[in-house]
């Protein structure tokens, strides 16, 4: 199988995975997750699928429908989000827009609107993303109606035989005469570059990911074995900001086909868990999270997450 050059947002994901992701609520974006969380997802036999999410922290309460459909003779897909906070959000992604365009090659476009309380934001968001044998190319914005500011950014990776290399810059652009923002000195400007490298073995996949203001992270995962996977580490806060520098490992082992433990220990004492178990009449699976301070020697308050997802979800 030929070596795919992963997006730069990609480079380190299989470590961001699995020191967080497994653990946390996606909506609580990296934070250990306390409360309960209820997913239901289906699929009808004419491709539309709908996803219903609730969690509940303490007295707050976040319920979320998502219908997705396939249009256009297979052209892209249509979303539609709704949730209890009165926002509404439609959404439009397709793999062959740009494909018709360059041909042979890999691409995806998305186009995102939202609005609250009835209110439209008058912004798009969307990001286009391109692969072609050794190079991809990504491209995210924000563009603001009322004043034709565009934001965002722009990502390149280059790579061969497992060895990947990548860099990443931020844009601010009026779209009324395409002028671009330009930064204050030559020292600003290298300090909003990111830059990423990955090195993907047989079972070692190793990253380092430098992200503006001399914030560092680099790490490893590494497959022991078809049940057991490990991975660690090292990050460096950015500039300016009161934070020590960390040292985390992670472990996530299955005990059989629908059991796995996941497990985090930071260097500054926080210890994470998650235990996840499958079941297949009815289909679903359920989820156990703790955490606590080691330094403290006490559970987090509200220690346990519990989440239930129903269905594919």
């Amino acid at each position: 199988m030929p070596y795919s050059v992963p997006l730069f947002k990609d480079i380190g994901k299989s470590l961001k995975d699995l020191l967080s992701k497994k653990l946390d609520d996606e909506k609580d974006k990296g934070a250990l997750f306390q409360g309960q969380v209820l997913k239901f997802k289906t699929k009808s036999d004419d491709g539309v699928s709908i996803d219903v999410y609730n969690r509940f922290k303490g007295s707050d309460v976040l319920s979320e429908v998502t219908a997705k459909s396939s249009v256009g003779k297979g052209l892209g897909d249509l979303t539609l989000k709704l949730d209890s906070t009165t926002a509404v959000e439609l959404s439009f992604a397709s793999s062959k827009i740009l494909s018709s365009i360059y041909d042979g090659i890999n691409s995806e476009f998305n186009l995102k609107h939202s609005m609250k309380d009835g209110k439209k934001s008058r912004a798009f968001t969307g990001d286009a993303k391109i692969k072609k044998d050794f190079f991809t190319y990504h491209k995210k914005w924000d563009l603001c109606l009322d004043s034709m500011n565009c934001t965002g950014d722009v990502s390149v990776a280059i790579g061969e035989d497992g060895l990947s290399v990548g860099a990443k810059y931020p844009f601010s652009m009026n779209m009324k005469d395409f002028s671009l923002k330009k930064p204050d000195s030559m020292e600003a400007a290298i300090d909003d570059l990111s830059l990423g490298v990955q090195l993907e073995l047989k079972d070692l996949t190793c990253s380092l990911i430098t992200k503006p203001k001399s914030e560092l992270e680099m790490g490893f995962v590494q497959k022991v074995s078809s049940k057991t996977t490990v991975g660690g580490k090292f990050h460096v806060p950015k500039k300016g900001k009161d934070a020590p520098h960390t040292l985390t490992f992670g472990v996530n082992h299955k005990l059989d086909s629908d059991t796995t433990l996941y497990g985090v220990l930071q260097s500054t004492g926080g210890v994470k868990g998650t235990i996840a178990k499958k079941f297949a009449d009815p289909k679903l699976t359920a989820s156990v999270t703790f955490g606590m301070d080691l330094t403290k020697g006490t559970a987090l308050s509200q220690p346990v997450g519990l989440a239930i997802a129903l269905g594919d979800a």
